[in-house]
């Protein structure tokens, strides 16, 4: 996967998007759970290192064009740290590996978080060696 820094034509919009993972899976039935037990042991992983923290995110910050499809992204800890960022070789992302098209006005949007810097030092850190996910 060809991995592309922020791009230096016309800045995106970032959109606060809640977690919503777990109400769904509270709420999943005992055969479901089941199924999906047995698929992420079977299916290759496109996230390797989302798992280990998908009991601590809270919200993502999601950076989506002017078409709204999600470009990068940042999940964070309700404590505000970053847990996970994608695309990268070993993550393709949640928001950025799917068919969705965000409505922006159907979300807060934090274009002054400062994404770009954020998401380009956990690359870094990343790609170093230094920031283990």
């Amino acid at each position: 996967m060809a991995l592309s820094r922020a791009s230096a034509h016309q800045p995106m919009t970032v959109l606060h998007v809640p977690e919503q993972h777990r109400e769904l899976w509270n709420q999943a039935g005992l055969p479901l759970r089941a199924l999906v037990w047995v698929l992420k042991r079977v299916l290759p992983q496109a996230n390797l290192d989302y798992d280990a923290h998908d009991e601590q995110l809270a919200y993502w910050l999601v950076e989506v064009n002017d078409q709204g499809q999600a470009k990068r992204e940042i999940g964070f800890s309700s404590q505000n740290k970053p847990l996970v960022f994608a695309p990268t070789d070993r993550n393709y992302g949640v928001w950025t590996d799917s068919d969705r098209v965000f409505v922006v006005e159907q979300f807060e949007a934090r274009n002054d978080f400062p994404f770009d810097a954020t998401w380009n030092k956990l690359y870094e850190q990343n790609r170093q060696g230094t920031r283990l996910l």
